[in-house]
């Protein structure tokens, strides 16, 4: 059946298609930025189903009444666009009915999707059931259809017979949060709705109200979201019009650059800056460490064992002064930076089938660097890299996905007088807040915007404090931050930027107790989940974490996690609720122990032993000594 004709030789209701119809009813539904509103649905198999193929839950299940509405509000029949509804870790669980036919079509829909965004779709099984109590279920239910956002529990992504692959990536973009395209508040700016030639009672399905301040980048014509041109046509003549002649609408063949950047927008990328620990999918790590001789040495968890073996590594030649960097920006992606001994950044990246330039070598990026890069990435094949120069200014370099700004050997510069390693975050496409700790010790922050730098290129916000550690930072959702130091008395400081302003205050700190040595680290599991580890002065890991309304086990106190560490402890957050950490003990192998989302593996004190002889794996001591080296040089003046 062609796509641009959903209704040809079928009359009003298509079993197979993304369009159906049945008889009308009513509803509210709401959203973050628009008030309860009422919407025409159309009964489908006893389901009301919106816009064609959006399931609003069954007819005796959404509220028809305002009175009703409001009773409900929150239920999982009514759809209110946020963080409530959407897939914790950007991790959508999936399982495919049995009787499902052509089950090739959802798998090459997921492949789509990971190979393009953040998105991750790991398979529920018999065995992992338990670890995945909200998924997907594929099936053939009549028609091509969804829910919107994670709904709780088991939820339906219909593909009927007549349902492609196509049809498939488009009912998964509604599943993670995307309305249909031409919804948008803007559409009629762009399009023109002809009303005489959309079949009888279907108007409501071009409504717009449902979109109200939830508009996410430019119109996209040629997003996998718009209807096609005739979509709900009487006459078979069309019902969607671009203004711009010649436009394209209504493919389903694959996710536009806009598409890509909506899903972005609700998932970010990269809610942690590069480390020598990077996660691209769930259950997938890659561990980078410096060997008694200086080179790179790599490890890797497959979902099910290690790689090349529990206690070795794979040598990737080089001389390194700094600790590996590395940064997923898609499935099987990497990008691994190094400072070398001649102080350039060199670089090689992992193309998913081989490394690139090759195992052993590496891409020569100019500079005279000191200490660690500090990598990010914010979208498919863009890299924002920040080194601190031997002026000790702040310098800038970027990948935009087809060449090196503003060139492979040349940076940018921002300014400054910095201190340790610089801390960048991306909260959403081309957004970036960049932190550096000035030779007072007061933290400072500059920002890019999507088109300038605030406060502007050289110039930085003064945050105040006394920092003895280089910042971490972490964001858990669109512009919000979250920002951890360690003070002068040796405890963890925090403060929070809530998306409009800073928490406790601009120059203000919450302490968090504590005596800690080196770096603390933080990780965002999930919107509003944090979890926190440092170092003791006894070398032991402690560990404190934010539920979304508290801190545990308190404010100012930590749980021992035992061990003997040589090394700042380094997280990664693979899906919700699952954390990986890794150090180097006295003996200066890798140490390696997990929360599976119930206990700690191997046990709370307990670590699984990497093997390996370590000798750079965190930037703690390279900064102390240069703050050491601060203190001395002041100290003599």
């Amino acid at each position: 059946m062609p796509q641009d004709t959903p209704h040809e030789g079928l009359g009003p209701f298509v079993s197979e298609g993304e369009f159906q119809a049945g008889a009308p009813g009513t509803a509210y539904i709401s959203g973050n930025t628009f008030p309860p509103t009422k919407v025409t649905y159309f009964e489908v198999n006893g389901r009301a189903v919106f816009e064609g193929d959006i399931v609003l839950g069954t007819v005796d299940q959404v509220p028809t009444t305002l009175e009703e509405y409001e009773a409900q509000a929150g239920a999982r029949a009514v759809i209110i666009p946020g963080a409530q509804f959407r897939w914790p870790g950007a991790i959508v669980p999936f399982q495919i009915n049995a009787a499902l036919p052509n089950q090739q079509r959802v798998r090459d829909a997921i492949t789509h999707w990971e190979q393009r965004t953040s998105l991750r779709f790991p398979e529920r099984t018999a065995a992992n059931a338990a670890q995945f109590p909200n998924f997907v279920e594929f099936s053939d239910a009549g028609g091509c259809w969804s829910r919107l956002g994670m709904q709780g529990g088991s939820q339906t992504i219909s593909l009927g017979t007549g349902c492609t692959t196509g049809n498939a990536i488009h009912e998964i973009g509604h599943t993670i949060g995307l309305w249909h395209e031409q919804s948008r508040e803007d559409r009629n700016t762009f399009v023109t709705i002809n009303w005489a030639n959309i079949e009888a009672g279907m108007a409501s399905q071009f409504d717009q109200h449902v979109t109200d301040g939830d508009d996410v980048g430019p119109y996209d014509y040629g997003s996998i979201m718009h209807y096609p041109r005739t979509a709900f046509s009487k006459n078979g003549q069309e019902t969607v019009t671009p203004v711009q002649a010649g436009a394209q609408i209504g493919q389903r063949t694959a996710l536009s650059a806009g598409d890509i950047a909506a899903a972005d927008f609700m998932y970010p990328r990269s809610k942690q800056s590069s480390g020598p620990v990077v996660s691209w999918g769930p259950n997938r790590l890659d561990v980078f460490v410096l060997g008694a001789d200086r080179a790179v040495y790599h490890k890797w968890w497959n979902g099910q064992a290690w790689g090349p073996s529990l206690t070795g590594y794979e040598n990737m030649g080089g001389t390194a002064t700094s600790v590996p960097q590395a940064v997923a920006w898609g499935q099987n992606r990497i990008d691994l930076f190094v400072t070398g001994t001649d102080s350039a950044l060199y670089h090689k990246w992992w193309n998913g089938s081989a490394w690139g330039p090759s195992l052993t070598s590496y891409e020569n990026m100019g500079g005279a660097v000191i200490g660690n890069p500090r990598i990010v990435s914010w979208g498919a094949n863009r890299l924002d890299v920040f080194v601190v120069g031997t002026d000790r200014a702040l310098y800038h370099k970027w990948w935009n996905g087809s060449a090196w700004g503003p060139s492979l050997t040349s940076y940018e510069n921002m300014g400054g007088a910095c201190v340790g390693q610089p801390e960048v975050v991306s909260w959403g496409p081309n957004r970036l807040d960049v932190f550096v700790v000035g030779t007072d010790g007061a933290l400072y922050h500059k920002w890019w915007n999507g088109s300038a730098w605030g406060p502007s290129l050289t110039g930085y916000e003064n945050m105040g404090g006394a920092c003895t550690s280089a910042p971490r930072v972490v964001s858990w959702g669109p512009n919000r931050l979250d920002v951890f130091v360690t003070g002068t008395d040796g405890a963890v400081y925090h403060k929070w930027f809530n998306g409009s302003s800073w928490g406790p205050s601009l120059t203000g700190y919450e302490r968090m107790g504590g005596t800690v040595i080196g770096q603390p680290e933080a990780v965002a599991w999930g919107p509003n989940r944090l979890d926190l580890f440092v170092i003791g002065t006894d070398k032991s890991l402690f560990h404190k974490w934010w539920n979304g309304s508290a801190w545990g086990p308190s404010l100012t106190g930590y749980e021992g996690q035992g061990g003997s560490a040589t090394s700042d402890p380094r997280v990664v957050a693979w899906g919700p609720n699952r954390l990986d950490v890794f150090l180097t003990g006295t003996n200066s192998a890798l140490f390696h122990k997990w929360w599976n989302g119930q206990a700690w593996g191997p046990s709370l004190t307990g670590y699984e032993n990497m093997g390996g002889v370590v000798t750079s794996f965190d930037a703690a001591s390279a900064d102390a000594q240069e703050r050491r080296s601060d203190t001395l040089q002041r100290d003599t003046d």
